[in-house]
């Protein structure tokens, strides 16, 4: 029971970060009924461009997490308009975005000179800024048809095995760290009871900041209200005369920058980055979404700190060994007893 102080700040902070991410993952599910398995891998890019401005560009650690956010909120968008934008409406600016993409991605890969690698990087960047202007200015989609369910979620999976690629033959399969100097690692102790390193006091803070932040945006604002009529009833939403793929392309923004910001505070806390980092925290998130309520905000968050302190209290008690065990075995009997999950809505209310 000494221990048990301890552990509970220990699944308090690793379950806050573990709601970032799972709150961007619903926020996707509620709005197109999908779900994103390329999550994780806006989770790691999230961790990797924050590695990026701290050890290549000098940034200080408060601008390159903002940064960081904003440079996975816009690899979000693009997440979109690669993999799923398509497969809802197939228009010109997707084949000419998909053709910018493809020849970024030899610029990256391929053994060019420096010229060539330059020039090839240029046009595809070019060609994929025509190609989302030309995407979201269609009138009239190429295909617009009904897909198989999996479909997206297949289209998920393969987006996510390309940044996962990118991201091994930019920075390697090796695991990188943060320069140990960028924050203060001395821990301080909690009323004598438990110690709380700095870094994880910034991650329950920032975390906790970010999710009423997203609270007060899905509440009180106008795209907050787009976004519940949308989850809701998207013909109703469209009859109302509500954007819906202006609303889709913001969803999108706001999971990759929530997931960007789990990234950066998980890999600053674990100080461990690779780029298949996303694969156990994003069954995590899974998990947690099933357990909360699929497209529900403020189920992922409750489950979210369940999850989390399951984990830490495993460890800490039982056998490490059936850390996840535990948590999947919560999974299944949320599904037997309550398959919409803590706080789900009831299903058939989209259409």
């Amino acid at each position: 029971m000494e221990q048990l102080p301890q552990q509970l700040i220990n699944g308090i902070w690793q379950g806050a970060a573990l709601a970032l991410f799972a709150m961007g993952y619903t926020l996707v599910f509620g709005v197109l009924d999908i779900v994103n398995l390329a999550h994780g891998a806006n989770y790691m890019w999230g961790a990797f461009l924050a590695f990026l401005c701290v050890t290549k560009l000098g940034w200080p650690l408060w601008v390159s997490i903002p940064l960081a956010m904003v440079g996975s909120g816009l690899l979000g968008i693009l997440l979109d308009r690669l993999a799923f934008k398509p497969l809802r409406a197939l228009t010109t600016g997707s084949l000419v975005l998909w053709g910018g993409f493809s020849l970024t991605l030899l610029g990256i890969v391929g053994a060019w000179a420096a010229a060539l690698r330059l020039t090839l990087l240029g046009a595809g960047v070019a060609l994929m800024l025509v190609g989302i202007v030309l995407d979201y200015r269609a009138i009239r989609p190429l295909r617009q048809a009904p897909v198989p369910r999996l479909a997206p979620m297949i289209s998920s999976i393969g987006a996510s095995i390309i940044f996962i690629s990118v991201a091994q033959g930019l920075f390697g399969a090796q695991v990188s760290r943060f320069p140990p100097e960028i924050y203060p690692t001395t821990p301080f102790s909690l009323f004598g009871r438990a110690v709380i390193a700095p870094i994880q006091a910034l991650v329950m803070a920032l975390a906790l900041a970010l999710m009423i932040i997203l609270r007060l945006l899905i509440e009180r604002t106008s795209l907050g209200r787009a976004i519940r009529a949308i989850a809701w009833s998207e013909r109703t939403a469209r009859l109302l005369g509500v954007n819906v793929d202006w609303v889709v392309t913001q969803t999108f923004f706001l999971s990759g920058a929530l997931a960007g910001a789990a990234g950066v505070l998980l890999g600053l806390a674990f100080n461990r980055l690779e780029p298949t980092m996303g694969n156990e925290v994003e069954l995590a998130g899974l998990t947690v979404i099933i357990v909360g309520g699929m497209g529900s905000i403020g189920g992922a968050a409750a489950a979210a700190f369940l999850v989390g302190m399951m984990r830490v209290l495993s460890v800490a008690y039982l056998d490490s060994s059936f850390r996840d065990a535990f948590v999947f075995a919560l999974l299944i009997l949320i599904l037997l007893v309550r398959p919409s999950g803590i706080l789900g809505r009831s299903a058939g209310t989209r259409s």
